[in-house]
């Protein structure tokens, strides 16, 4: 049930990752302040990101153009919405400051993450319609 991307929508959502999990010096300091809670809430939005990059690849250039993205639609949809959200903040915010290649990228996260969005959608939405037959036939 997973959904396969190609590379520029891949490479988009790769530095939306990276640019996300510079926070990671947010997690030291939240635990140095004893901020436990939300230390936590980072550590579970790390840890989906994390398990986002085992489909993307750990690499900045993969030899791969296809990505089959594994993770359920629960799990991916608020990552992809907030790659998709700091890239339109990115780009709202200082766009002349920003180099040819994150511009490109920013872009192409612009519109790959509302596209990929819609996917996952649809995958529920068929999931859901095949639980109500079921439910009806079993009735």
């Amino acid at each position: 049930m997973g959904m396969t991307i190609n590379r520029p929508y891949r490479d988009a959502l790769y530095d939306g990752l990276m640019t996300d999990l510079t926070a990671h010096e947010d997690l030291f300091t939240l635990l140095r302040n004893d901020e436990v809670a939300e230390a936590k809430r980072l550590h579970h939005r790390f840890k989906g990101e994390l398990r986002l990059l085992d489909d993307l690849g750990w690499e900045r250039e993969p030899k791969a153009e296809q990505f089959e993205l594994t993770m359920p639609p629960r799990e991916l949809r608020p990552i992809i919405e907030r790659v998709y959200w700091g890239a339109v903040a990115s780009l709202n915010n200082e766009p002349h400051q920003l180099v040819e290649e994150a511009l490109a990228n920013l872009n192409e996260a612009v519109v790959a993450c509302p596209e990929m969005l819609a996917r996952l959608a649809d995958e529920f939405m068929d999931g859901q319609q095949g639980t109500g037959s079921k439910e009806a036939a079993a009735a």
